[in-house]
């Protein structure tokens, strides 16, 4: 589904359609305003625009959504199954995002600000070009992960955040997933009881702890599941 949906704001219909390389510029500058105290936002829009840039090009089975009123992008998604979302841009971004750290050294002396560069900076200043292999058991099988969703803080309170989960619930499906996950910080109240209220639940870890992943069960395609007992049944 592209095209107006049924809401109205003050800056009128929500319309909601696949994100561009065009609309990339405007996605960094909503992601600064929407997470402002995110390690990739103090390094500036531009770096934003790049992060957001590898995984709309990158070699991932990418969904991508914003939301417009106006012209204007009001929310935005980004999911799907990634190969490499991080490492991938740190190594295709590498002498980009040092000289970005060297102008914003204050990042370092944030404990969660150091434990993430100086992951990047490994990265970056490895000479091998090998990719890192990541954990099998990391993702789902047969599960759309959520990798953002924001909307503008003026725009809140009007349903952009139910459009866009709708709108990536129903491209999931369609693509054969059967379920979706995300992982949203344990603290922040107000996003886990959004996904709740989506249908969405708290996937706990092996020791029974929860560290902020859930997950949304897709319902099966009801022509599919005819079409699988036809199959089975021949007569």
């Amino acid at each position: 589904m592209e095209g107006q949906v049924q809401s109205e704001g003050t800056a009128g219909a929500v319309a909601v359609r696949t994100a561009t390389e065009q609309d990339l510029a405007a996605v960094a500058a909503l992601h600064v305003h929407a997470f402002p105290g995110s390690v990739l936002g103090e390094l500036g829009v531009e770096a934003v625009r790049r992060s957001y840039k590898w995984q709309l090009t990158g070699p991932h089975d990418l969904t991508a959504l914003v939301t417009t009123q106006d012209g204007t992008v009001t929310g935005f998604l980004f999911g799907g199954v990634f190969r490499g979302s991080t490492i991938g841009f740190v190594k295709a971004e590498r002498w980009f995002l040092v000289s970005r750290v060297a102008r914003h050294p204050g990042i370092l002396l944030r404990g969660v600000g150091w434990k993430r560069i100086s992951l990047g900076l490994r990265l970056l200043l490895r000479r091998s070009q090998t990719a890192v292999a990541e954990k099998p058991d990391a993702v789902p099988r047969r599960s759309f992960g959520v990798l953002a969703i924001a909307v503008d803080p003026t725009s809140q309170g009007q349903g952009l955040g139910a459009i866009l989960m709708a709108e990536a619930t129903t491209r999931a499906t369609a693509q054969g997933f059967l379920a979706m996950h995300l992982t949203v910080h344990p603290t922040n109240v107000s996003a886990v009881a959004f996904y709740r209220s989506l249908g969405w639940v708290e996937l706990n870890e092996p020791n029974g702890s929860w560290v902020g992943r859930m997950t949304l069960a897709l319902d099966v395609d009801a022509d599919a599941d005819a079409d699988a007992a036809a199959e089975q049944d021949p007569a």
